[in-house]
């Protein structure tokens, strides 16, 4: 009877923990965790610059909604964008977009790898100050 009653607990605590983890909603990402994804053709932190490929850093929360949406509808054209947009909700969208638009705009330099690092160098020497 012991054993019974036991059993009986374990299985209304593991039916208890299944229908409540079956109601929790997933988390969305971040904005900043989905941009990521942008990175291979609009850069990092969506800051490239060329013609083919628009920063996305600075630009207005509404534009980029607006342009996924269309993308993501098929009433914009679109060579690749149509199917990435498929890919996020509505939120999801709006949580990129709020994101990108916090981003600085910064113009891409052609430097080297040893420019580059040169510069970073100085700026740490003095504290980001030139």
């Amino acid at each position: 009877m012991k054993q019974s009653m036991k059993l009986n607990t374990l299985l209304a605590a593991f039916s208890l923990m299944a229908a409540t983890s079956a109601q929790a909603e997933p988390q969305m990402a971040t904005g900043g965790a989905m941009a990521w994804q942008c990175a291979p053709c609009h850069g990092t932190n969506g800051q490239e610059f060329v013609e083919a490929m628009p920063p996305l850093a600075g630009m207005p929360a509404k534009q980029f909604i607006d342009a996924m949406i269309a993308y993501r509808e098929g009433t914009r054209a679109a060579i690749i964008m149509d199917r990435v947009a498929r890919g996020f909700t509505d939120d999801e969208i709006k949580a990129m977009a709020a994101w990108f638009e916090k981003q600085p705009v910064k113009q891409w330099e052609n430097t080297s790898l040893t420019e580059s690092l040169e510069a970073q160098a100085a700026a740490e020497a003095t504290g980001g100050q030139e």
